[in-house]
């Protein structure tokens, strides 16, 4: 409603504005016009007696003519009519009543009026003088006076009828303009205004109605619009993002498949040990070659490396296995040693030492283990693929001073993050800005999808995390892994 107060505030004042400039004007114009009458009236009731008191004076004599307008002025009752000669008209405060421009007017035959206004004793008066024609050099004058207290008490009644007809239409105005201003503003903007609230709270299926052809009316046909379009555009970015989380598990998944090849070989070669053991342990329990004690210490051997088999098998299952996020409470280190085993036979292959810093520590974060163990693989994967023969590479906790990648944000500040440090060759500044790209690689052909680090950057993120590098070509590359944990944990600052 407070448009609708607006509007009606500023239409009354302006209303009141004008309706006091028109009081004012009409007050003024009436004074002057009752003023012109007085005049007017002064003028030719003087001229009249001017006229009578002059034939007087020829016919009678100058005491028949001064009689007659005493007469006539004990007569009039309201206005006081006197003789009196120019050349001795009466002083007030000190000063001649008639100035010499008066005299010189009177004495060509003109009459002159003056207003005396209003003081606290009276109501003010209008002296009129007008010349008589009379014998001899003398000038005469008829001095007539009437009272301002009837144009005081018209003014008031006028004043006060003025005032009364302003407040009432004054009131009238105010009615008319809020019940027009409270249904054809305030109301239809309180409904546009919930209707806006609703749209920013996603109920965009109850349209606004209002029957009213104008401004207001385009408005809330343009609210519906917007209403529907906006409802059609939520419909489809729910469809695109279902379609996009499947398409990011199934890149997941595919990126997950794609690294248990890479694993193969060396899973093969870590089964070949045992394989070979249980093998040679049952035969020689089947050929009686051992019998008593030394049987049952066989059977156990062979008991514990299938256990060992059977563990890695797991391992690799589990991580190729697609199934939907589950996070709970784990040591983050546990998936790095988990890993950590995984990746062993391959960087042997490569000749790269795989180590783990402060293998006593723990590091919980709710997480889902077997995604977060892919992002794991990941960094160490590439890691050992990073290093030449004789290369290492170490996974650790930290808490050191970390500035977060652009998309996350914020400012640089210490955090708890688990790190892959490896002695490889390095990236430069160009590379690092597209490391976080799909299908961005920097690996011979055949050897890298380029998803791994894309994979691993989308499930840090929803995790609350980020991944940050710190690298420089030919001294290695540092990849942190940055998430919330479930405790805020301090230490001094680590270096890596």
């Amino acid at each position: 409603m407070r448009l609708a107060r607006k509007l009606i505030f500023a239409l009354v004042a302006t209303m009141a504005l004008v309706l006091a400039v028109n009081a004012a004007l009409t007050e003024r114009r009436e004074s002057a016009l009752f003023d012109t009458d007085m005049r007017r009236d002064a003028a030719v009731l003087g001229a009249g007696l001017a006229r009578a008191a002059a034939r007087a004076w020829a016919r009678d004599g100058e005491r028949v003519a001064l009689a007659l307008v005493a007469e006539i002025g004990a007569a009039e009752g309201h206005v006081a009519v006197r003789w009196a000669w120019l050349d001795a008209i009466p002083l007030s405060s000190g000063k001649p009543v008639l100035t010499g421009k008066d005299l010189a007017r009177l004495r060509s035959g003109f009459e002159v009026s003056h207003r005396i206004e209003a003081s606290d004793d009276n109501a003010g008066f209008l002296t009129t003088y007008v010349p008589v024609d009379t014998p001899g050099p003398r000038r005469a004058v008829l001095q007539i006076t009437e009272s301002l207290g009837d144009e005081r008490a018209y003014m008031q009644t006028s004043r006060r009828n003025t005032l009364l007809f302003s407040l009432v239409l004054l009131g009238v105005s105010i009615s008319v303009i809020s019940a027009i201003g409270i249904f054809f503003v305030g109301r239809p903007t309180q409904r546009l205004v919930a209707q806006t609230r609703r749209i920013s709270a996603g109920q965009l299926d109850q349209p606004v109605l209002l029957r009213q052809h104008d401004e207001l009316g385009e408005l809330a046909d343009e609210i519906n619009a917007m209403s529907e379009s906006l409802a059609h555009a939520h419909e489809r970015i729910r469809t695109e993002a279902g379609a996009r989380v499947a398409a990011i598990e199934q890149l997941r998944h595919t990126e997950r498949l794609a690294t248990v090849g890479k694993l193969a070989s060396g899973v093969a070669h870590e089964l070949g040990t045992p394989l070979s053991v249980v093998a040679g342990r049952a035969k020689m329990v089947a050929s009686g070659e051992v019998t008593g004690h030394e049987a049952s210490e066989n059977a156990r051997i062979i008991s514990e490396q299938a256990k060992r088999m059977t563990q890695i098998i797991r391992q690799l299952l589990d991580f190729a296995r697609k199934r939907p996020p589950s996070k709970e409470r784990a040591d983050l280190l546990v998936a790095a040693r988990n890993a950590l085993m995984l990746l062993r036979p391959l960087a042997e292959k490569r000749g790269v030492t795989l180590t783990i810093d402060d293998a006593d520590s723990r590091g919980e974060a709710w997480v889902d283990v077997g995604q977060f163990q892919q992002v794991l693989t990941n960094l160490i994967s590439n890691a050992i693929q990073a290093c030449d023969r004789g290369g290492q590479v170490s996974v650790g906790m930290c808490t050191q001073p970390i500035k977060p990648p652009p998309d996350f944000g914020g400012p640089e500040q210490v955090r708890r993050c688990l790190y892959v440090k490896d002695t490889g060759q390095g990236m430069d500044q160009a590379t690092v800005e597209r490391i976080f790209e799909p299908f961005f690689t920097t690996k011979e052909v055949g050897e890298g999808t380029g998803l791994g680090l894309s994979v691993a950057h989308g499930i840090v993120h929803e995790h609350g995390g980020f991944i940050a590098v710190q690298t420089a070509p030919g001294q290695g590359s540092t990849f942190f892994v940055c998430i919330p944990l479930p405790e805020t944990e301090s230490g001094t600052e680590a270096k890596v």
